[in-house]
């Protein structure tokens, strides 16, 4: 059809500029002053359009946070932000030290975590003492399932009108506290809820069979008939646990999804979201999942990286985007015998479960 895209409108400016000098000072005759927000987040080719813009006057102010720079699957690299006063001569910097937003406590512990990196201006987080609050470590060795139970049971139990966020390195691991919030009623918002629902195959597996039948010897038997895809034969076994029989497994999978509908609300005070897509947002009360070794900082990540180091730090940027959206409490839940860490470095051993 032609049409074109956010990136497209920036890599094709390109060569329009190179083709019009008339055209590239009507632009700049436009942008009197240059704006930049969100100047941490930007990749090559947009820091380039902005400067070129700015022309030789660079009358151009750049708002951005060094230690929220967590988008680098999106070509984002700290080290652009930090480089700036080398292709801006005479760029003068000044340093918003002042969080506004958090707890005195939450921004000594997300500050005391982000300061292990190296790739960061140098300068002092403080925190506003309008703020009250508290965090919050909690060590539980038990399973996801467990810990969600723990926690959504203990805010239910509060009085409404604050607003709650489990927050979690992936989609993955709020499938557990989604789950949960099904089983108490608790209505919920979220992009994603790492809720593998049975597919159409699989839904078609249940009608076929017999419903008294025991549902681990349905589910074995269509895999071994091939009437199921292996790769979903995982998902249909993790929701055939606590079912007897196909007939209970069906009426299960049909009372869950019939809850999903009914408690997925955009005006839910529970949100479910993962720390990438936070940035800018605040709740009175974030709870951090899965600060586990291996699950945050994410292994795999760390694993597959050419630079681990780099990796391991902008990881870290990301606990800390996440430990800062929360204004009034924080929590954070690890596994004692195999903290992350992040944990270990916010807090001392004799904190620690």
């Amino acid at each position: 059809e032609g049409a074109i895209d956010l990136d497209d409108l920036v890599a094709l400016a390109g060569p329009r500029r190179e083709a019009s000098a008339d055209l590239l000072a009507r632009w700049r005759a436009r942008a009197a002053v240059l704006f930049v927000d969100e100047a941490q987040d930007l990749d090559k080719t947009q820091l380039d359009l902005a400067l070129l813009l700015a022309g030789e006057r660079r009358d151009i102010f750049a708002v951005g946070d060094d230690d929220q720079t967590i988008y680098a699957w999106r070509l984002a690299d700290v080290r652009r932000v930090l480089g700036l006063a080398a292709r801006l001569p005479g760029l003068r910097r000044v340093d918003l030290e002042t969080n506004h937003r958090c707890a005195p406590e939450v921004v000594r512990r997300a500050a005391r975590l982000v300061e292990h990196n190296h790739e960061r201006f140098d300068k002092r987080i403080r925190s506003s003492p309008r703020n009250a609050g508290s965090v919050q470590l909690l060590a539980d060795p038990g399973d996801e399932v467990a810990r969600a139970r723990l926690l959504l049971t203990a805010w239910a139990t509060e009085p409404p009108g604050e607003r709650h966020a489990i927050l979690a390195r992936s989609n993955r691991e709020l499938a557990p506290f989604a789950a949960v919030a099904l089983e108490l009623g608790l209505p919920f918002r979220v992009e994603d809820d790492g809720l593998r629902w049975p597919g159409l195959e699989a839904e078609a597996v249940l009608a076929r069979a017999d419903p008294s039948r025991p549902v681990l010897l349905a589910v074995a038997r269509a895999a071994a008939d091939r009437d199921l895809d292996p790769a979903l034969t995982s998902d249909l076994l993790a929701w055939a646990a606590g079912c007897d029989d196909v007939a209970t497994l069906r009426a299960a999978v049909q009372t869950r999804r019939a809850a999903s509908e009914r408690l997925r609300r955009e005006d839910a005070d529970l949100t479910l979201a993962t720390a990438h897509g936070t940035k800018g947002l605040e709740w009175e009360h974030v709870a951090c999942i899965g600060h586990d070794e291996g699950v945050f900082p994410s292994g795999r990540a760390l694993r597959e990286a050419t630079d681990p180091r780099r990796v391991l730090e902008e990881e870290r940027r990301l606990a800390y985007v996440a430990w800062t959206r929360a204004r009034k409490t924080l929590t954070i839940i690890y596994d004692p015998g195999a903290p992350s860490t992040f944990v270990l470095e916010a807090f001392d051993p004799e904190e620690l479960g």
